[in-house]
């Protein structure tokens, strides 16, 4: 994480090394960032990088969780656990409301990508912590439509949360994120496999 001197610097130094940082995330995987045109995007020495971050591991590390900020002020109470939703409902309103995030910030949305892409981000221990968080997230919630028969008893909450999860993640990364229509059709179509299944009901 970045270190103290880079949290105290003022508002418009920060900002500037942070949309630096932010064009060429958005431009390149892990693998392939380099830290030199960051550095010359923010016009700063190459010694003061270094004293603001470790290295490219502790730079994305901090944009890991500056997305997440940021998408969690913009769903608001959608992870609000009191919050009287059903799983699907909520489900459905979390991935559109993903997707209208994408809309609001595509360069950010566009590092959320690279990083999908990357098998080194995908192996980051402190991202695999954060995918089981959400799979916890889901499986509590499912847990709780269970206790109110909203859902079949039966169910293994945790292996639908797994596979929800993938599922998304999936059509997140392929998706053209300019098609909110067809965005908004992919998400309908699977909230409502979930309700009713695959079989003719007749």
């Amino acid at each position: 994480m970045p270190s103290q001197t880079f949290l105290n610097l003022k508002p418009d130094k920060k900002n500037k090394i942070i949309e630096a940082a932010i064009e060429e995330l958005s431009l390149h995987p892990y693998e392939y960032i380099n830290l030199a045109n960051i550095i010359r995007d923010a016009k700063i020495p190459r010694g003061s990088f270094y004293q603001y971050f470790k290295d490219k591991d502790d730079l994305y590390r901090f944009f890991y969780g500056y997305i997440g900020e940021r998408k969690m002020s913009y769903f608001k109470d959608l992870f609000d656990p009191t919050l009287d939703l059903p799983f699907i409902d909520r489900f459905n309103q979390l991935y559109l409301k993903g997707f209208e995030f994408a809309q609001a910030y595509p360069k950010l949305t566009q590092i959320g990508q690279k990083m999908l892409a990357s098998p080194y981000y995908l192996n980051d221990p402190m991202v695999q912590k954060g995918k089981q968080q959400v799979i916890d997230l889901y499986t509590t919630w499912l847990n709780v439509d269970q206790e109110k028969g909203r859902i079949r008893k039966d169910l293994d909450a945790r292996l639908m949360s797994t596979m929800l999860f993938e599922f998304m993640n999936k059509i997140t990364l392929d998706s053209k994120l300019d098609d909110f229509d067809a965005i908004k059709d992919a998400v309908h179509m699977l909230t409502d496999v979930l309700k009713k299944g695959i079989e003719v009901h007749v």
